[in-house]
C-alpha cells in the first residue's frame, strides 16, 4: 500500500486571508444577534408548543378512554346494586305481605303478589345476566381473533391473498384426489 508522506502544501497567502474571513464572520454574527436570538427563541417555543399539544392530546385521549371504561364499570356496578336491592326489597315485601294477610287480606294479598312478581322478575334478570356473562367470556377470544384477522388481512397484499386462496383450493383438490384413489384401490 502506498502512503503519501509529503506534507500538505501551504496556502500562498500564508493563512492571513482565512483569519480575516473568520473575523468578518464573527462580526457578521455579532451584528445579526438581535435578529438571531429572537428567531431561535421563537423556533424553540414553537417546537415546545407543538410537543406539549401532542402530549396533551395523547393524555386527553387516554383519560377519555379510561373515564369511559370507569363510567361503564360504575354503571354496571350500579345496575347490580339496584338488582340486589330490588331482590332484597321484594323478599322483605313477601314477609310483610304474609303478615298483612291476617290483618287486611286484600292488601296483604296485593303486596304478597307484587313482591312475588318482583322476586320472579329479579331471578330471571339474574339468570339472564349470568348467561350474558358466560356468553361474553366464551365469545371474547373469538372477538379478539376476528379483530386480529381484520387488522392483519388488510396489510396482506392482494397477490398474497390470491396465492393463499389458490393454495387452499389446490390442497382441497389434492385431498379429494387422494381420497378417491384410496377408495378405488380397496
Amino acid at each position: 500500500m502506498y502512503y503519501d508522506t509529503q506534507s500538505s502544501q501551504r496556502p500562498e497567502h500564508d493563512g492571513k486571508r482565512n483569519v480575516w474571513k473568520i473575523i468578518l464572520f464573527a462580526v457578521l454574527l455579532l451584528c445579526a444577534l438581535p435578529v438571531l436570538i429572537p428567531l431561535s427563541l421563537c423556533a424553540a417555543g414553537g417546537i415546545l408548543v407543538v410537543a406539549l399539544c401532542v402530549a396533551g392530546a395523547a393524555l386527553a385521549a387516554i383519560l377519555a378512554v379510561a373515564g369511559g371504561l370507569l363510567g361503564l364499570g360504575f354503571c354496571g356496578l350500579g345496575g347490580l346494586l339496584f338488582l340486589a336491592g330490588m331482590q332484597l326489597a321484594a323478599l322483605i315485601g313477601i314477609g310483610f305481605g304474609a303478615v298483612l294477610i291476617f290483618l287486611a287480606p286484600a292488601s296483604g294479598l296485593a303486596i304478597l303478589g307484587a313482591s312475588l312478581l318482583i322476586t320472579g322478575a329479579g331471578v330471571l334478570c339474574w339468570l339472564a345476566l349470568w348467561q350474558i356473562i358466560k356468553l361474553l367470556v366464551k365469545g371474547f377470544p373469538s372477538l379478539v381473533n376476528w379483530v386480529r384477522r381484520m387488522l392483519f388481512e388488510r396489510r396482506m397484499p392482494k397477490r398474497r391473498k390470491m396465492q393463499t386462496a389458490e393454495d387452499a383450493h389446490e390442497a382441497t383438490m389434492d385431498g379429494e384426489e387422494v381420497r378417491k384413489g384410496a377408495g378405488y384401490d380397496e
